[in-house]
């Protein structure tokens, strides 16, 4: 039976080798596999140790065997630093030979042989990790694979792993992260087989590691990475993400405005809020998050609202300014602590952030009772204490501190349950006498942007892990009436006709506005005659999208005259503005609004991800308001409530400064959940659909409806 890449034997082949070939050192110049041998012997790798050479009889002081075949059998893993021509055929003869796993660092393959690698590496019984890639270094054990004769190879072990697409990221962000000792270093290049979700899994097992840092470029499958990060939770071991570069799901945003608000790394941002995993924009905040991760002392918190304590004014206005730009809370101390906190330091305002600095007496443990104080107040899940720490410090600037360093260790050594962080005031390197007096369970960290981001992390990685796709199966319409619209859509490209739009809508009990498409004015009064006043008309074409950009709707439709004109003006406003149109006719609808506001719903399709649903403040100015949030699909009514309630749509129709009604936001959620099962079911014909805008009733929240855009693929 073929070995998966993702079963952790050939990793643990990989990281924990007991013989090690390496293919392309060179016996007369440098060469990256020659800086693989140098790094093993460095380590002390006492391990079997070969290369492969087809001329030379030795490389590096090794007898070199010609070629794969004449290789000892045994090996767990092979170092594969050769030209693309010969990769493929070496991989071949490697496996052959009962190589458990093999490192390809190559880079620049072309399509066609990272075509065949990627086939060989999913059905061969062999491991292979990469290619593009540095490798991958246990410093637990003192096996560094790794193609670059760099420093990090000879770091301290420690007890975070670090997991990179980017090998010089890698190389980064270990330079970066000041007093973090690291367990392994795994740069994962291309993942045409290992993958970081396979890494995850076994790390998940892995002793020396207690948390992990992934910098991830793409997911390729993304059951396999809810899997790997399952398995790190259920072991109680944190991980932190950095996502750099753009997914795909703005690749086919051409047409809805749900496309232009959702953006192109929507997907992987609702992946991770559904993982609840704690998400960095940069080097220094992953060094921040990976710095308290790696202190065992260090609880979780609780959540996101923080005490702060500071010596200076200033620090506490700029604290609690970057607290908002980062979502971090800053809340009102308990009446208690506000009163302990001015009996301590007299002449400083209890208030959250606390400026210490104010006090007039400054007297003798007055700073280390009003921690104990912030860190006892229930409305605080984590204190951060905004101190001088930079390196730049004299010993004398050092000592004048130490008071303060001293408190937060002994608040942290005696009341254990929330975190407690020291933040530098800026993010120059820190005094390590500062971090000798904090003690090891208090981590310092290099500026107050980066210790907000660490504290709001330290809140992530607690919920369960979602277990599997939700059917949700009560919402959705029976599998017989999908099939019947899934053939007649297939039949189309670009916006769908109003007719098979309002359809699909139906089946999945969306509620629409009472309309129909009709084909000329007469047909529109008879409508009318029937419906009733006030109306809505807009153009029926499927050339026109977007039916308000070229006067293709008018609102207020009072009578049969109105009407009649609204039909003339719209054909000869869209005739001008598109000549090439073609329109089928008109859509007449009950005009709907009053006491009402204006929200977007809609999804994007992406290959990877499939639906991403989005929710948000709807109307004609959706992209300039860009009030959204989104979710893969497909989202539970509960889930969908707590998706509106990130929103500033929530916040307005929840009440907010009783602007509108305090309003039923159910309605709405199930709507949200119902549109989701459709872009769930229909992700490989529709690439995107827009309803907006929909109006939300005040008060009862009753949803309505108005507009509808679904888009079928092109190809």
């Amino acid at each position: 039976m073929p070995e998966s890449p993702s079963r952790p034997d050939g990793l643990t082949a990989l990281l924990r080798p007991r013989s090690v070939v390496v293919l392309g050192a060179s016996a007369r110049k440098w060469a990256s596999g020659n800086d693989v041998l140098r790094n093993l012997r460095q380590a002390g790798y006492d391990g079997e140790l070969h290369v492969v050479h087809p001329t030379a009889r030795t490389v590096e002081g090794l007898e070199a065997f010609p070629d794969v075949g004449s290789l000892p059998g045994g090996i767990d893993a092979a170092v594969v630093s050769l030209p693309t021509p010969a990769v493929l055929d070496a991989l071949r003869g490697l496996e052959k030979a009962g190589c458990r796993s093999a490192l390809v660092p190559t880079a620049g393959l072309d399509p066609v042989t990272a075509a065949e690698v990627t086939r060989f590496a999913a059905a061969s019984e062999m491991t292979v990790h990469g290619p593009n890639c540095m490798g991958v270094i246990n410093l637990t054990d003192r096996i560094p694979l790794w193609i670059d004769d760099n420093s990090i190879t000879r770091l301290p072990a420690g007890n975070v792993a670090l997991i990179a697409q980017s090998g010089s990221a890698a190389i980064f962000i270990a330079r970066s992260t000041g007093p973090v000792r690291y367990s392994k270093i795994i740069s994962t290049g291309g993942e045409y087989g290992a993958t970081t979700a396979a890494y995850l899994s076994w790390l998940a097992r892995d002793p020396a590691t207690r948390a992990a840092g992934v910098l991830l470029e793409s997911i390729k499958d993304v059951p396999s990475f809810v899997e790997g990060v399952a398995a790190m939770r259920a072991a109680g071991k944190p991980v932190v993400v950095l996502k750099v570069g753009r997914s795909s799901v703005g690749s086919a945003a051409t047409t809805a405005h749900t496309g232009a608000l959702i953006g192109s790394d929507a997907a992987y941002q609702a992946l991770f809020e559904q993982l609840d995993l704690p998400v960095v924009t940069d080097y220094d905040d992953m060094a921040a998050v990976l710095q308290c991760l790696a202190v065992p002392e260090l609880p979780p918190a609780a959540g996101t609202r923080i005490g702060v304590i500071t010596i200076s004014g200033g620090q506490a206005a700029l604290t609690a300014d970057l607290a908002a730009d980062q979502g971090v809370k800053v809340p009102r101390f308990a009446a208690e602590t506000a009163r302990g906190l001015e009996a301590a330091m007299p002449g400083a305002p209890g208030h959250n952030p606390f400026d210490a600095g104010a006090s007039v007496e400054y007297p003798d443990g007055g700073f280390r009772r009003s921690v104990e104080l912030i860190a006892a107040d229930d409305a605080v899940d984590s204190v951060l204490l905004v101190l001088d720490a930079q390196a730049t410090m004299t010993d004398e600037e050092t000592d004048y501190e130490a008071e303060e360093f001293r408190a937060a260790r002994a608040v942290a050594e005696s009341a254990p349950g929330k975190p407690v962080v020291i933040a530098s005031s800026s993010s120059l390197s820190v005094q390590p006498r500062c971090e000798e007096q904090a003690g090891p369970a208090v981590p310092v960290l290099r500026g107050i942007g980066n210790a907000l981001v660490a504290l709001r992390a330290l809140a992530r990685n607690r919920r369960p892990v979602p277990n599997g796709v939700r059917s949700l199966a009560r919402s959705r319409p029976t599998p017989e009436a999908v099939e019947v619209l899934k053939q007649e859509i297939a039949q189309h490209h670009g916006a769908l006709p109003a007719d098979l739009a309002r359809r699909l809508l139906s089946l999945y009990g969306l509620p629409l506005v009472e309309s129909a498409v009709v084909p000329d004015a007469e047909a529109a009064v008879r409508w009318a005659d029937e419906h009733g006043y006030p109306l809505v008309v807009k153009v029926s074409s499927p050339d026109v999208p977007h039916r308000s950009d070229v006067g293709g709707v008018v609102l207020g439709v009072s009578d049969e005259a109105t009407l009649r004109q609204a039909v003339e003006d719209i054909t000869a406003r869209v005739s001008a503005a598109r000549p090439g149109a073609v329109i089928e006719g008109f859509e007449v609808q009950q005009q709907v609004g009053e006491d009402s506001v204006e929200a977007l719903l809609g999804f994007v399709a992406d290959p990877v991800f499939g639906a991403v649903t989005t929710v948000g403040t709807g109307g004609t100015l959706v992209e300039l308001y860009a009030d959204t949030a989104s979710a893969l699909s497909p989202v539970g009514p509960d889930e969908a409530a707590a998706l509106i309630a990130r929103t500033r749509l929530g916040t307005l129709i929840g009440g907010y400064r009783n602007l509108l009604p305090t309003t039923d936001t159910g309605p709405l959620a199930d709507t949200v959940h119902r549109l989701s099962l459709l872009g769930t079911d229909f992700a490989g014909l529709l690439t995107e659909a827009d309803l907006n805008p929909a109006f939300v009733q005040h008060g009862t929240g009753r949803v309505l409806i108005a507009d509808s855009l679904l888009v079928a693929r092109h190809d």
